[in-house]
């Protein structure tokens, strides 16, 4: 997913759950958890795919295409952790 797609789908997603230009803690909220959810979405593509191609392109060197799918790995997991730490 780009980001570009990113941001029309929350851009979207957020005018739809706007009821009124003042919003409701729980429409910040609501807000809040769409913008939360389709980050981690496109944080998860993202890693996948350089994990794809980082074991693609090593070929023989395959202890280092694992190190970098662990580090990739681990470095998604902290973002994932502070993006639902912000809901």
């Amino acid at each position: 997913m780009s980001v570009q797609s990113s941001v029309e789908k929350t851009t979207d997603a957020i005018m739809a759950s706007l009821s009124n230009h003042e919003l409701s803690n729980a429409e910040k909220e609501e807000v809040a958890r769409i913008v939360s959810k389709l980050m981690v979405k496109t944080v998860k593509k993202t890693t996948h795919n350089q994990v794809a191609t980082a074991l693609g392109c090593c070929g023989p060197e395959q202890d280092l295409a694992r190190q970098l799918q662990e580090e990739m790995h681990r470095k998604k997991n902290l973002l994932i952790s502070n993006l639902k730490a912000l809901r």
